[in-house]
């Protein structure tokens, strides 16, 4: 008010004060209650001398939440705001205005309703959408560039540093030993050599080992690396059965699904923790959307995999249908996914994976010579010891 000076008028009303919801700085205003118009006149008058005012009708005032015990000295304060604007926020301290607007207030008491739902729900679905692009677009299809550049080495790398957090993770207090039989390497060696041989792979691109775990799995990590655990070696009822799981394999090594797997699990964790931060639940919650998004993935590099070792198998004198009988064996002592369960499970159910081999199989005609010696296989059956050779794994079961 000085810029109007000293000696201007002074407005008429009751002294309060408003902050105005656009700054913290709090405004000398007057109050004057129209009863005939049910409103509350408060003008201001500004350092330039201009004077302001807002109407507020009384069926508009609120009691601002949480205020409603402050005191002026040992007399009540009034702290009201304007559905309008609900930010702004008036000081009351005269009693007698604070009592006219109890009776002719009808709302007081009434919550403030929330503005700009429509704006947050934009917002808040913006966000969900971004993210969902990046998870599901942008990372795959950088995962795939980054797959087609990466160097050998650094490729080789990471499957070395992978497989090495594999045993960590599978072993007790030392990492779960590599199955190093020497009879059993000879015949392993040959079984790859045979699948190579009529692969599209060079001969150095693969590199097969075997753990000694009673998982019936068998997977492929980025380099070339196969991995086969020993449960499915005895799960096994023929060479043809393992042969089979190991030319799937080599078709997720000939479209470098796990070097794109590697990358896009890694951009995925990193997107998400952004997002989730690291509060309790967080990780639970990130790791249930990571399996979501690496299912949808890997149920199409599986299926993939499945066709490379359905024309890869006759080549070397193996059916196709050598995947089915395996499968069928998994399916009637574990069940098959179903439901919700078959869009998380990273592989296609096995009762598909069962019909599609057999379907290759048609037409297939056996050779004379038989895949690998009755000597050989039972070699290669012993490659993690002697005590493990009879052994039919009845844990841990998961579909190669």
């Amino acid at each position: 008010m000085s810029g109007a000076g000293p000696w201007a008028p002074i407005p008429e009303g009751v002294r309060c004060e408003l902050v105005d919801g656009k700054t913290a700085a709090r405004h000398v205003v007057y109050a004057l209650l129209r009863e005939g118009e049910a409103a509350l006149d408060l003008s201001y008058t500004n350092e330039q001398g201009v004077e302001l005012r807002w109407n507020w009708p009384l069926s508009h005032l609120r009691h601002v939440e949480g205020q409603s015990d402050l005191k002026w000295g040992q007399a009540p304060l009034g702290v009201y705001t304007n559905v309008m604007t609900p930010t702004a926020r008036l000081y009351v301290r005269d009693g007698r205005l604070r009592a006219a607007l109890e009776t002719d207030a009808p709302n007081l008491r009434r919550k403030t309703p929330m503005t700009g739902k429509g704006r947050l729900a934009g917002l808040i679905a913006g966000a969900v959408a971004s993210v969902a692009f990046i998870v599901f677009v942008l990372i795959p299809l950088i995962a795939d560039q980054l797959a087609a550049g990466l160097p050998i080495e650094g490729e080789r790398a990471l499957g070395d540093k992978t497989y090495q957090q594999v045993r960590d993770s599978l072993g007790t207090v030392l990492p779960l030993n590599e199955c190093t039989g020497k009879r059993g390497v000879l015949a392993l060696r040959e079984m790859e050599a045979k699948l190579l041989a009529v692969s599209d792979l060079d001969r150095e691109a693969v590199q097969l080992t075997v753990l000694d775990h009673d998982m019936i799995n068998a997977f492929a990590l980025p380099g070339g690396r196969i991995v086969v655990m020993r449960g499915l070696i005895d799960a096994s009822e023929a060479p043809e059965e393992v042969a089979a799981v190991i030319a799937h394999e080599m078709g997720h090594v000939a479209h470098r699904d796990p070097t794109r797997h590697a990358l896009r699990s890694v951009g995925t964790f990193g997107v998400l923790s952004l997002v989730f931060g690291d509060f309790a639940g967080g990780t639970v919650v990130l790791l249930g959307v990571n399996q979501l998004v690496n299912a949808q993935y890997s149920q199409g590099a599986e299926s993939a995999a499945d066709a490379y070792a359905h024309a890869l198998l006759p080549k070397a004198g193996v059916s196709p249908g050598a995947l089915a009988p395996l499968f069928e064996r998994l399916r009637e002592e574990y069940g098959d996914s179903e439901g919700i369960a078959s869009h998380l499970a990273s592989h296609p159910k096995l009762g598909d994976r069962v019909t599609r081999a057999e379907e290759a199989a048609v037409g297939f005609e056996a050779s004379d010579a038989p895949f690998m010696s009755p000597l050989a296989w039972r070699e290669l059956r012993a490659i993690c010891g002697d005590e493990s050779s009879d052994k039919k794994s009845k844990s841990n079961s998961v579909a190669p």
